[in-house]
């Protein structure tokens, strides 16, 4: 798999490991971790840009939709996946703050992630960078 860059914000230790861990073993190994936005924002300092980055919009503290935000914002990330049971009434405030950005909303994974989903929207990722580098 092409090397890809990810950030992950996730409050749960368990969650965040057990992500890290599906990734590392569909070869994705520069992952980076952060249970708080403050800890996601020095990482991004430290490490620059992401391909794509991980995070459930509704984590407490508001630090889910800060992130999306800041990413839209900054253009630290090229794309997102939505972690967690996201309700229908945080989508449209998603939808809005990604709407003039070039963040591209990848999809949705519940948790317990399931590994078949979390590679078929990475193999999506993978395949629209390529179909963009040619063009």
């Amino acid at each position: 798999m092409r090397t890809l860059k990810i950030l992950i914000l996730e409050h749960n230790p368990f969650q965040m490991m057990a992500l890290h861990q599906m990734l590392n073993a569909i070869g994705v190994y520069d992952v980076l971790t952060a249970p708080s936005m403050s800890a996601a924002l020095r990482s991004l300092g430290r490490r620059g840009t992401v391909d794509i980055a991980f995070c459930d919009p509704q984590l407490k503290g508001g630090d889910g939709l800060a992130l999306v935000r800041h990413l839209a914002e900054e253009r630290e990330a090229r794309a997102l996946i939505l972690l967690g049971n996201v309700a229908s009434s945080i989508m449209p405030h998603v939808t809005s703050i990604l709407a003039d950005s070039e963040v591209r909303l990848l999809g949705h994974l519940h948790t317990p992630v399931s590994a078949v989903l979390l590679r078929r929207l990475l193999d999506v990722y993978l395949l629209e960078s390529m179909l963009q580098a040619r063009a």
